[in-house]
């Protein structure tokens, strides 16, 4: 497991935790290309700028699967630039979240949640 994540409150993972800054989307350590059989994100802004940098990231080291979870606005960039489809799981939040919230994913994520 690695963590990728700009709060450096997250070191406390150590080894596992990538300083990641979405706005320079390949700054990380070259051997973690293609490197992971899941990626699972949650992307920090709902703008087209943070998905298409999140998505180069994405892309670089994913080998296999890949799950996002962000914003309903955001489905036609995520179909577009990754190929992902809505999952029928709906992520909730413990302090409800002010915009519609969906999973996307590029394999049948539902059939793991039944």
């Amino acid at each position: 497991m690695t963590i990728f994540e700009f709060d450096k409150r997250f070191s406390a993972f150590g080894s596992d935790f990538i300083y990641y800054d979405y706005n320079e989307p390949l700054n990380f350590p070259s051997q973690l290309k293609e490197n992971y059989d899941l990626v699972i994100t949650d992307p920090p802004f709902l703008s087209e700028e943070c998905f298409t940098k999140t998505a180069s990231t994405i892309k670089s080291i994913a080998k296999e699967k890949i799950i996002v979870c962000t914003g309903a606005i955001m489905e036609e960039h995520v179909e577009k630039l990754l190929n992902l489809k809505k999952c029928e799981f709906l992520p909730k939040h413990k302090n409800n979240l002010a915009n519609e919230f969906f999973c996307y994913a590029n394999f049948s994520l539902d059939k793991y949640l039944k």
